[in-house]
């Protein structure tokens, strides 16, 4: 299917810059738990309806649902929920860019994890382009949030070597990148017989529901209430929902095609696309630096078609 994986990745990564538009909205009004919580209990419902489209489209029946399948995708679920929460930690402890520099070394642990652990196999020019593209966040990253002392608080080498905020930030990247692992070998376990249109849509709604059941149940015990009143703004809800299943129907199709830290390293096209919504939609400035950034990861995204 050539290339398909890639025009599928930054398919997704638009709409999850979409997601986020709404995410960021949606949260003014609820607490961050509930408001990541919205993005897969309305999304799941979504993607059910997506599964069941693939089989009608594709002819094939409904896969059998192992339990390496299933012990994949719980993996993959806690481990994006573990994350999550630990970024959310991250960004209460320290610099929000510094932070961010920290968590995108998930694209090289998903690399070098899945080479050595996993079935990734990275070819010379897609660990350039990793590397280039990595390079071009960075670059974007330090372009929104120019880190002077002041803004560090006390200094870059500071924030760097406080123990507590580098070991939360390097954990949440490794637990992102165990969840990319994770995801890809739930897509590759699936039923051999099944097309990787079936397995991904299958691998979507099977990680997704079981996201919806344990942070579910986490936050009826922790946040009853607050949980309840997402249902009090069902318009922004299933915006979020609908833009979350198409970002996810991509994602997840594109690690049924290549390796997942091809598909880690080219969603960081998402930073561009947030850029522009800062820009078009919050009304606020894209610096040199960030624009010097989008033409790096560009450049990384063109050598991803050689690798």
């Amino acid at each position: 299917m050539g290339n398909l994986w890639i025009w599928a990745t930054v398919g997704a990564a638009f709409f999850q810059a979409l997601r986020y538009a709404g995410l960021k909205t949606l949260n003014q009004s609820l607490s961050t738990g509930v408001t990541t919580y919205v993005r897969v209990f309305f999304t799941l419902p979504l993607l059910i309806l997506y599964l069941v489209a693939v089989l009608w489209w594709t002819g094939e029946p409904f896969p059998p649902i192992g339990r390496e399948f299933l012990i994949y995708s719980a993996g993959s679920s806690i481990a994006q929920f573990t994350g999550t929460l630990l970024v959310v930690r991250l960004f209460q402890l320290g610099n929000f860019a510094i932070a961010t520099l920290i968590i995108k070394a998930d694209v090289i642990m998903t690399a070098l994890i899945g080479t050595a652990f996993f079935s990734e196999r990275i070819t010379p020019v897609g660990w350039l382009a990793i590397v280039v593209t990595i390079v071009g966040v960075v670059v974007t990253s330090l372009g929104r949030a120019p880190l002077s002392a002041d803004a560090l608080g006390g200094g870059r080498a500071t924030f760097l070597t406080r123990s507590t905020p580098t070991l939360i930030g390097l954990t949440s990247a490794l637990i992102y990148s165990l969840s990319y692992l994770f995801l890809r070998e739930a897509i590759l376990v699936a039923d051999p017989a099944s097309g990787p249109f079936v397995r991904s849509a299958l691998a979507a709604v099977a990680m997704t529901g079981i996201s919806v059941v344990l942070v579910g149940l986490f936050l009826l015990a922790t946040q009853p209430r607050e949980l309840l009143r997402m249902f009090e703004f069902q318009k922004l809800c299933w915006f979020i929902g609908a833009t979350s299943a198409i970002a996810s129907t991509g994602w997840f199709m594109a690690s049924a095609l290549t390796n997942a830290s091809y598909v880690a390293a080219v969603a960081q096209v998402q930073v561009v696309f947030t850029l522009m919504l800062s820009f078009f939609y919050f009304g606020e400035r894209i610096r040199p630096a960030e624009i010097a950034g989008i033409v790096v990861i560009v450049a990384g995204l063109i050598l991803f078609r050689a690798a």
